[in-house]
């Protein structure tokens, strides 16, 4: 299994967690430390920090905000013994009281070497913990730039992540072929090329515009019925730069929202490279080999889960919205164990005293563990080498594979019992 995607899976559970917490006061600590930032200089920072969070008014907020620094020094005075520099991405620290009640201390430390560098230095005392910087690196970057046009009309948009955004229509105002009102067909026609040319400076004066200031442009791809975009393109009206950024030319039925939808799917083969084209194209591939006559298979956790065991997957698709964890119940009464699949153990755990035990029916059942069922899945496909890919479930796939599939599918090696 490639450990990226159990990284970025751990990464992200791990955000998730943080975002939860929340602090009584302003007394939740996040500190960003870019790569190339000097440590000492740090816990010099910190200690001035320290010095004035000891003027903070309300007294259980300055104790917290002061334990809080104190726990974050004592970690990177150790650290700082061995490492004079941050890690190669730099860190990020979090620490403060996330007991999330007035009675009760529990301060807690969370540090992470992010999957990308840290490009903000930054020190914040707030009620909740920052992550923004953090989360934006979970974020697809590269951007997709969409041009369809035919003789009417043309619409410029883009795709970043899951997201199309239609960033500007235009119609093209040339009046038909057919001359009217006693026109010569010379003139008529003269008049026509000049009114497409327009059109066309039009089109590419937007193009130019737009495309060469969207970040993270990485191809352009262009569509519509008829030959309008084959003859704008052979007019090199936009920038040379953006003319080598067009990774493929294509005939869709319409110009509009529907044609965004049409384009991208006829152009999976030239974007298969591109991160946000990947789980379109898994996906595909999951439902070719599920219809084919070998339907080398499964889907549903526990059909998963034999297959894992088997050494069977060869790819695994986990919907980013499946968040299941594994739990153990025991009946205090007879002792009777089982297990069981939940989405939120706290929850569980609260309305498990008004459940009968299934074996004795006595209300005493209990908690004895529980466990991540994503990381257990994790775990089992790395025994084998097996490739594993999250799909997100705002996309049209991801959709399919979390409500048609319960969030679990793969692709198998060999046929299994």
């Amino acid at each position: 299994m490639s450990t990226d995607a159990k990284t970025k899976y751990q990464f992200r559970k791990l955000l998730d967690d943080l975002e939860g917490k929340r602090g009584q006061g302003t007394e939740l600590i996040s500190v960003y430390i870019t790569p190339d930032y000097d440590m000492a200089k740090v816990l010099q920072q910190l200690r001035e920090e320290q010095g004035t969070a000891e003027n903070i008014k309300s007294k259980n907020t300055r104790k917290n905000v002061v334990g809080a620094l104190e726990r974050i020094i004592q970690f990177l005075r150790s650290y700082a013994e061995n490492n004079r520099r941050p890690p190669p991405h730099g860190m990020a620290i979090f620490a403060g009281n996330v007991a999330g009640r007035s009675d009760y201390v529990d301060i807690q430390l969370y540090w992470i070497e992010p999957p990308e560098p840290v490009t903000v230095r930054m020190y914040r005392c707030d009620q909740e913990f920052v992550l923004g910087p953090l989360k934006d690196m979970l974020q697809i970057k590269e951007t997709i730039g969409i041009l369809l046009m035919d003789g009417r009309e043309a619409t410029l948009g883009s795709l970043r992540g899951k997201h199309v955004v239609i960033i500007k229509r235009m119609t093209s105002g040339t009046p038909g072929k057919h001359s009217k009102g006693g026109q010569s067909a010379r003139r008529f026609e003269r008049l026509h090329d000049i009114a497409v040319h327009e059109y066309h400076k039009r089109v590419a004066e937007a193009v130019n515009e737009i495309f060469s200031t969207m970040p993270e442009l990485k191809v352009i791809i262009v569509g519509g019925p008829g030959p309008t975009k084959e003859d704008f393109l052979n007019e090199e009206l936009i920038y040379t730069e953006l003319k080598k950024k067009v990774a493929g030319v294509f005939d869709t039925g319409y110009t509009d929202e529907q044609g965004v939808k049409e384009v991208m799917s006829k152009a999976i083969d030239v974007l298969t490279d591109l991160e946000i084209m990947k789980e379109k194209a898994l996906m595909q591939r999951f439902m070719k080999e599920l219809v084919s006559e070998k339907g080398l298979v499964a889907y549903g956790e526990a059909d998963i889960r034999n297959a894992l065991a088997q050494g069977a997957v060869e790819l695994l698709l986990i919907s980013e919205g499946f968040k299941k964890n594994s739990v153990g119940v025991k009946c205090q009464a007879c002792g009777h164990t089982f297990k069981d699949t939940v989405t939120d153990v706290k929850q569980f755990e609260k309305v498990l005293s008004n459940r009968d035990c299934p074996n004795c029916g006595e209300r005493r059942l209990s908690l004895t563990e529980s466990s991540d069922t994503v990381q257990e899945l994790l775990d089992l496909a790395e025994k084998y080498n097996t490739q594993v890919e999250f799909i997100s479930p705002e996309s049209e796939e991801g959709a399919q594979l979390e409500l048609a599939f319960k969030g679990l599918a793969a692709i198998l090696r060999f046929r299994i019992s």
